[in-house]
């Protein structure tokens, strides 16, 4: 089973599960563990799910989003796991910095000690400037184009507003996505970009 939360990395990981799968034969399931409150729209969640739902499909994998609904995460894991018999469990985790370490309980950590019969394989994400080139393509100039109320990526300018900036398109791939690097307040920002449309507020 792989879990995916909403970000850039998802498909990485439902391409290592779907690996894991074939090599030892079993059924995969991809967990969306759910953390809003509310069912508001929410236009970056939308697209990441669009993705993942039609990878788990051509996978063959069954798809599932669990609300968590005041739980812990890593309680809506383990419940999923155990109703389909899972033995084998996929996370994405980012490097943390010492303070994060010591103020935050470590995920990987509580996971383990729920889970039985099971084994953890924790896959690890990079931030997105550390590693940008091991993880994307070299950067090309591109825009981010509005058209009916959503930034597209576009390789041209087109009508008046538009954003000029660097485009890193993910490795491995079939979908246009990955980061739109823009200058703001004099800092590098990093939007991400899902199925060509912009997946972050600006």
């Amino acid at each position: 089973m792989v879990c995916v939360h909403y970000g850039p990395h998802g498909e990485r990981l439902i391409r290592r599960g779907v690996q894991l799968s074939e090599l030892i034969g079993a059924p995969l399931y991809v967990l969306n563990v759910d953390s809003s409150d509310s069912d508001e729209y929410n236009q970056s969640k939308e697209m990441y799910m669009a993705v993942w739902k039609r990878l788990a499909e051509e996978a063959g994998a069954e798809f599932m989003v669990r609300k968590r609904r005041g739980r812990k995460t890593t309680d809506v894991i383990v419940e999923a796991a155990e109703e389909h018999e899972v033995t084998q469990v996929i996370i994405g985790q980012s490097a943390q910095t010492l303070w994060q370490e010591l103020t935050k309980r470590n995920f990987v950590n509580e996971l383990i000690s729920k889970m039985k019969m099971m084994d953890l394989h924790v896959v690890a994400v990079q931030r997105m400037r550390a590693g940008l080139e091991e993880t994307h393509e070299e950067g090309v100039t591109a825009y981010l184009v509005k058209n009916e109320g959503m930034y597209q990526l576009s390789d041209e300018p087109e009508g008046t507003d538009f954003i000029k900036g660097k485009y890193f398109h993910e490795l491995h791939t079939e979908f246009e996505n990955g980061l739109f690097k823009i200058e703001q307040d004099g800092k590098a920002r990093y939007l991400h970009i899902c199925e060509g449309n912009l997946a972050d507020p600006l």
